[in-house]
């Protein structure tokens, strides 16, 4: 038994690790894609709200649901840009749906999880609006929730197969 929780423990450690190291890519991929850390700190701590952030936020920004997907799919003539968008959305926050819930336990339900995903996005949507190295753009929360219900799904769907496959060994072994 000894050695089933040590072992345990080692892959708890690992998990926590990989998640970690997905948090970091993920702010890099979203927020350090054109500029330093402290490019972006700077830029949060001496925000100001003036004309020239109005201006910043009318141009970089969409509040209107679907607005840039629909602009992808029937306006984009470069599909590679709307697979790139799109799919990149969605892939992007597939790991933090499929590894919370391995690294949090029973103590979130999956509902959370997805709510969880939906305001780490906001708040990387947000810093890319306030550090102005990036846009906001609603459809991206979108795409992120989507990504990581699909990576909650796939979690159960995985964990399902290994608990079957569990099973029918030991029913074997008996």
């Amino acid at each position: 038994m000894k050695i089933f929780d040590k072992h345990f423990k080692v892959m708890k450690v690992a998990l926590i690790m990989v998640f970690l190291v997905y948090l970091l890519v993920l702010c890099k991929v979203v927020l350090f894609k054109f500029s330093s850390p402290l490019t972006v700190i700077d830029s949060i701590l001496n925000l100001n709200l003036d004309d020239d952030f109005k201006r910043h936020v009318k141009l970089n920004s969409n509040f209107l649901p679907f607005k840039t997907i629909l602009s992808y799919v029937f306006y984009e003539s470069n599909k590679n840009i709307v697979i790139r968008n799109v799919l990149g959305n969605l892939v992007l926050f597939l790991p933090f749906g499929f590894l919370l819930p391995m690294f949090v336990g029973r103590k979130l339900n999956y509902v959370r999880i997805i709510i969880l995903s939906f305001f780490m996005s906001l708040v990387l949507e947000l810093v890319q609006l306030f550090a102005r190295v990036g846009s906001f753009d609603i459809d991206d929360l979108l795409l992120n929730t989507i990504g990581a219900t699909f990576g909650v799904i796939t979690q159960k769907i995985i964990i399902k197969i290994i608990k079957t496959r569990t099973n029918l060994t030991s029913h074997r072994l008996n």
